[in-house]
């Protein structure tokens, strides 16, 4: 069959000649067209068609989403994350600084559930630090509501919506509604952390009386980070709980809960635990450092890690009635998309656990073989404290002293005296 070449838009095209429109006629000679031929036409038409109809239908821009023609509601979210990969839970003045709170307030307006961080009214009820993780932490903050309409509507998606924004190490686990007043951090009666430990050398019957001395209200000014500038003049706190019990195999669990917590104060805790537990101290200097008339000020000594801290619960004086599923039909499918995330990536971490302890064994069959067990523990503990020159252990109430509160205080007030004369 002979073929000619057709100018059409864009170039020439070369079809076959029983196709071509007659010029006097204006037609298709279709009775010349084999079924083939009579294919490509059909589709060749088809094609302009729709060429046609999308230039002659004009471009539609999507409207802009009216956050005004929205109520509002307050909500409160529970929260769980892994701190490992942020710089604690508090946004930070430095937007480069990566924080769990940055990573929801992003996952919040991408869902158009706020409009702006500054005007949802919005409270935490724990700020933990670098490393440490969340399974009960709480939000409050108001949240547009699902429909215009100031009736309710059907349940919100407010998990699934939020969770499909959020990095895999930050979940969303439950929601609920709570008063217009409801303040996430000072309605919050009580907080519980956990610390998970490996027992190595360490005596958990040491450990555990010294827990004992710190149950009640206490001074903890010498188990905490000081920082003048939140002007705090009361370092007095009430822990309720204190446990410390087998987890499994050679790992412990301390569950300790109090009413509130000061900056570090669980890791300074910890860190003194751990050096009564490898016997360099008495379960009783815990009582002594609480005695701020004899010890006005904390000794040197490192904080514990923050990598096995859990922000664990938090309670409330009206218990809050969390909900966990969608509403949707499919309710299940929530909470397991939640496990299925943890579980996937606990897997993945027990076979890097796996590799790392076989990779461990391997070179401790060298000559870190010959060193001392007990130093290999306190490497591991990060709390060992400050060594003399001949490496012998200096007790607590020895050490030299760091900053107590009222000379914190005074450097802080000169140190804005001497900002203020600058700028003038």
């Amino acid at each position: 069959m002979k073929s000619v070449s057709v100018r059409i838009r864009g170039g020439t095209q070369t079809v076959p000649e029983s196709i071509v429109i007659d010029k006097e006629s204006f037609t298709t000679h279709y009775d010349r067209l084999s079924r083939n031929d009579l294919i490509a036409k059909i589709q060749s038409l088809e094609r302009q068609v729709q060429q046609q109809t999308r230039d002659a239908v004009p471009k539609q821009h999507a409207r802009p989403f009216d956050m005004n023609q929205y109520g509002q509601h307050r909500i409160a979210l529970r929260v769980a994350y892994l701190g490992w990969n942020y710089a604690g839970f508090e946004s930070q003045k430095d937007a480069a600084v990566k924080t769990v709170e940055d990573e929801i307030f992003r996952a919040l307006e991408r869902c158009r559930l706020i409009s702006d961080r500054k005007n949802c009214d919005y409270s935490r009820c724990g700020r933990t630090d670098k490393g440490v993780s969340g399974l009960g932490q709480v939000i409050a903050l108001n949240v547009r509501r699902t429909t215009t309409k100031e009736s309710d509507g059907p349940v919100p998606r407010y998990i699934s919506t939020l969770n499909r924004c959020l990095p895999t190490d930050i979940r969303i686990l439950a929601w609920t509604r709570v008063p217009s007043t409801f303040n996430a951090r000072f309605d919050c009666i009580s907080r519980t952390y956990t610390y998970v430990f490996q027992r190595e050398q360490l005596d958990i019957g040491r450990m555990q009386q010294a827990a004992r001395y710190l149950v009640g209200t206490h001074d903890f000014r010498n188990f905490c980070k000081l920082d003048p500038t939140k002007a705090i003049t009361n370092y007095e706190r009430t822990i309720l709980a204190f446990d410390i019990d087998r987890l499994e195999d050679d790992l412990y669990e301390v569950r300790l809960k109090g009413t509130a917590f000061l900056w570090n104060q669980v890791r300074c805790i910890m860190a003194v635990l751990f050096l009564v537990g490898q016997g360099r101290e008495s379960p009783e200097i815990v009582k002594r450092l609480v005695e701020i008339d004899r010890v006005p000020a904390r000794p040197t000594y490192a904080k514990a890690s923050s990598l096995p801290l859990v922000l664990r619960d938090c309670e409330y004086r009206v218990p809050l009635s969390w909900v966990y599923l969608d509403g949707t039909r499919d309710d299940v499918l929530t909470p397991l998309s939640t496990y299925r995330v943890f579980h996937e990536m606990w897997t993945r971490l027990r076979l890097q656990a796996v590799l790392a302890r076989t990779f461990r064994d391997v070179v401790g069959q060298g000559p870190v073989s010959s060193l001392d067990p007990e130093r290999r523990l306190e490497d591991y503990l990060q709390a060992s404290g400050t060594r003399d020159e001949n490496r012998r252990y200096v007790k607590l109430l020895d050490r030299p002293r760091a900053d107590s509160h009222e000379v914190k205080m005074n450097k802080y007030k000169l140190k804005l005296i001497n900002k203020a004369r600058q700028q003038k």
